[in-house]
């Protein structure tokens, strides 16, 4: 892995969320039902191996959104984000200017934001969104595609 830190896609953050609030949660929870509790360990392993983390406004707000877990899960999983929000280095990417990456057009304003923030940081991408990960790759930046991951620890 490169040293120069990492950036965790959206639904992968949701995931980490959701399940250190409650591991339990994962596989029944609509957001995260097509991962399984080794998805989350996996996925933790691979944070831990890099000692800067980035995040843009934009995931955040997408998290906090689809962090909706009922009752007092709820509030556990605010308070989580907030701890990862702290944790996080949230670089600032206005909407104009994450709207100019050549990923804007085709794949939205998130994904041109972890675009800029990605050339701009030479950071790692990790995502479990094809798309996203064949364009970082097509245009040489750094990006690890979670279910090739997911498919090497099962020995695929």
């Amino acid at each position: 892995m490169k040293s120069g830190g990492l950036l965790v896609d959206t639904n992968l953050l949701v995931l980490l969320t959701v399940g250190i609030v409650n591991r339990a949660r994962i596989d029944t929870f609509k957001r995260t039902s097509r991962y399984t509790k080794s998805d989350f360990e996996l996925l933790r392993r691979v944070i831990a191996k890099f000692s800067t983390l980035y995040t843009v406004a934009h995931i955040l707000a997408e998290v906090s959104n689809l962090t909706d877990l009922p009752g007092t899960e709820l509030a556990r999983a605010r308070r989580v984000l907030k701890g990862a929000i702290s944790a996080l280095d949230e670089v600032a990417v206005p909407s104009v200017r994450a709207s100019e990456d050549p990923l804007y057009r085709d794949l939205g304003l998130v994904d041109a934001a972890i675009g800029t923030v990605a050339r701009a940081h030479n950071c790692t991408v990790l995502t479990d969104d094809f798309d996203l990960y064949h364009r970082l790759s097509r245009d040489r930046v750094d990006a690890i595609n979670f279910a090739r991951l997911r498919a090497q620890q099962w020995g695929i």
